[in-house]
């Protein structure tokens, strides 16, 4: 099985995203947020019924949705940073390159049970990806990336 990785680069996910996190020079924001879906139940977080709606189209067996936690950070191209999800479970994220000429970074995601997911996106965008990992409560999780190159 194949890790889900929505076609939604214009997807814009309804969430406060201050930050206290600065960027200096090439660095690049990296915004991570966990969402744990359920086939149980009807309930979905009002910030994420954009993504949940999408979601439904792939995975229509997936009723509700809950936002877990929202992290952001400061990465530089070339660094590897793990984030915190769930019942000890990390991500890795991987700046490749920061922003180009289009404003667009490259990065590399791997989370837990699947390989490396290498993208290029573009700033100020969150690409879900549908993972094949289980909590122990049966929900399934899903994790919205965004970047914020400090290229203004």
């Amino acid at each position: 099985m194949v890790p889900r990785v929505l076609g939604l680069a214009g997807f814009v996910l309804f969430l406060p995203l201050s930050s206290t996190h600065s960027c200096g020079g090439d660095n690049v924001k990296v915004t991570l947020v966990v969402i744990l879906a359920s086939e149980e139940g009807n309930k979905i977080d009002k910030r994420l019924a954009t993504i949940a709606d999408e979601i439904r189209k792939h995975e229509p067996k997936l009723k509700s949705f809950h936002l877990k936690s929202m992290t952001t950070k400061s990465l530089a191209p070339g660094e590897k940073m793990p984030f915190a999800l769930i019942e000890d479970k990390n991500a890795l994220v991987v700046i490749k390159h920061g922003a180009d000429k289009e404003n667009r970074v490259s990065l590399a995601v791997t989370a837990p049970n699947q390989a490396e997911i290498v993208y290029r996106c573009v700033c100020g965008k969150f690409l879900p990806i549908i993972t094949r990992y289980y909590t122990k409560s049966k929900e399934r999780l899903i994790l919205a990336v965004r970047v914020q190159p400090c290229n203004d």
